[in-house]
């Protein structure tokens, strides 16, 4: 069964168990590799924890549907005023494919912004500690644009005011900085590159979307002390070197080979960029490489 299959057969399955008249599912961040399914009460209006549809997919067996369900159902039960959740303070930023993603955001009315070969988008990710509870409850709901004019910005303001949030506040992140690192996001690819210290793996809870965030690059910068190369590998995982003494066209060639080995493996979710970004640690602003190599060249002329 693919992807798509199973997601239409959980839908369909799911909607036996609910009041169909006071209650709805939705699917936040539709048509992105971020998919997730949750329960919406219209009176009172408020929203259940949210559950990744393609986590949910690895984790079926065939002629399991209904069970899984089932288990799906009892974690519906907690629920959260969707006023409470869609708070500006609660915006976080993610990312997805542009030429995938782009009609679905659009049709949704979902607010995004076109960077390189990505759509940057935004979810509403608030997390609530429970006594009961042995790990945090998250809830997230999609920001619309219609969010945008209730605060009176545009796409490019909020994503110039988020990006400044304190990200460990709500995003769980780690920094692989060991001696695997090329092996633990590149594979059989990590021969490829210079056998050296200076590379960094960053996974976080809103995936590769973390590198729009300038408080983490810049401590890696820091470290460093120079400007990055930041190459989005999957949906999940960012790969950080230091711009002198590593040749793009190289980083490239490898981001490329590697979107390109996931497609033949038929890896799901599929890389979300095929483009090696650049971060400045002065302006701490980040843009596909090869635009600013190109403008550095045409400046020189």
């Amino acid at each position: 069964m693919t992807y798509e299959e199973y997601k239409q057969g959980l839908i369909t399955e799911l909607g036996r168990h609910i009041d169909e008249e006071h209650q709805r599912l939705i699917v936040i961040a539709e048509g992105t590799d971020n998919e997730e399914i949750a329960l919406e009460l219209m009176q009172p209006p408020v929203c259940s924890q949210s559950l990744s549809i393609h986590s949910l997919y690895r984790q079926w067996k065939e002629g399991e549907l209904t069970a899984q369900v089932s288990s799906i159902c009892d974690y519906f039960e907690k629920k959260r005023a969707i006023e409470t959740i869609e708070q500006l303070e609660n915006v976080t930023i993610w990312a997805a494919n542009f030429e995938k993603a782009a009609e679905k955001l659009e049709g949704n009315d979902i607010a995004y912004l076109p960077v390189g070969d990505m759509a940057v988008y935004f979810q509403f990710f608030d997390e609530v500690y429970d006594e009961d509870e042995q790990w945090p409850l998250d809830y997230k709901r999609p920001v619309q644009n219609e969010h945008l004019k209730q605060w009176g910005l545009t796409v490019q303001e909020l994503f110039d005011k988020v990006k400044y949030f304190d990200i460990n506040e709500r995003l769980q992140t780690v920094l692989d900085e060991s001696r695997a690192v090329l092996t633990h996001t590149l594979g059989e690819l990590g021969g490829t590159f210079p056998d050296t210290k200076d590379y960094y793996g960053v996974y976080s809870e809103n995936g590769i979307a973390i590198m729009f965030y300038p408080e983490g690059l810049s401590e890696i910068s820091r470290r460093l002390d120079d400007d990055l190369y930041v190459m989005p590998l999957s949906n999940d995982k960012i790969l950080v070197c230091p711009k002198s003494g590593h040749n793009l066209e190289t980083l490239q060639d490898v981001v490329k080979k590697s979107c390109e080995m996931d497609k033949r493996a038929e890896a799901f979710p599929v890389q979300v960029s095929n483009m090696v970004f650049q971060f400045d640690a002065g302006s701490l602003a980040i843009q596909p490489a090869a635009q600013i190599e190109k403008k550095t060249r045409h400046k020189a002329r």
